[in-house]
This record gives structure tokens, sequence and C-alpha cells, in this order.
């Protein structure tokens, strides 16, 4: 009887928990700002690893290029100091498009996410500190 007791009650345990983990997944939903930086990681660590096998970046997403125009989480950041930082990054992404010196190109575009994080969200930067 005990075992059946203490089953029970193991059972409703991990339930419980597996029930708070979903509900805060739910919970959060990411701004348009932060699900396309998000992309520019993962394009990021493959374009890196293109530029390090020696090989040639084929293109770059058209939808980095709209990063001005996404809605952000709300009191983020200042829109006219955020918007006057994309261009760096965007030009960075031109050069790497016109396949002009990708590895310069490509680390000017770390660079460019570097200097906006550290007035804006530093919290990515350990991530950016990678690419």
């Amino acid at each position: 009887m005990k075992w059946i007791i203490f089953l029970a009650l193991v059972l409703s345990i991990i339930a419980c928990g597996q029930g708070n983990k979903a509900e805060k997944a739910d919970m959060y939903q990411a701004s348009e700002l932060s699900a396309i930086m998000r992309e520019m990681v993962i394009w990021s660590n493959e374009a890196k690893a293109t530029l390090a096998a020696g090989d040639t970046i084929e293109s770059v997403p058209q939808s980095f290029y709209d990063l001005a125009t996404q809605t952000a989480t709300l009191g983020e950041h200042d829109e006219a100091a955020f918007k006057g930082m994309v261009p760096l990054y965007t030009d960075a992404l031109k050069g790497i498009e016109r396949r002009d010196s990708q590895q310069y190109y490509y680390d000017a575009s770390i660079q460019a996410c570097k200097s906006c994080h550290g007035v804006y969200c530093g919290g990515p930067l350990s991530i950016i500190n990678q690419l």
C-alpha cells in the first residue's frame, strides 16, 4: 500500500513539473526583432563555417535587410539610435553579397552586432563573441 501511495505521489510531482515547463514556454513569444536576430545567429554560424572551410558564402537572407523595420520588445531601445546602427550591419552584408573580401565583411557584420548590443541588450554578447 505504501508503494502505491509513493508511486502516485512521484507521478503527480512529475506531471506537475512538466505542466509548469510547458506553461512557461507558452508565455514567452519572441518579438519580430528577437526572432530575426536568432536567425542571424544561425546564419552567421553557418557563414563562419563556410569561410573557415575556404568556401564562398553564396547568399545573405534578404529578410536581414529588414532589420530596422522589425517590431522590438516594448521599451527595449531608442528607435532612432537603433536605426542609426542598422546600416553598419546591412552595409557589411552587402559587402558579403558582392563577394568582396567576405571574411572582412563577415567580421564587420559581427562587429556591428557587438557595437549595437554593447548599447542595447547586452545579454547576447556572449553568443555574438563566439561568432
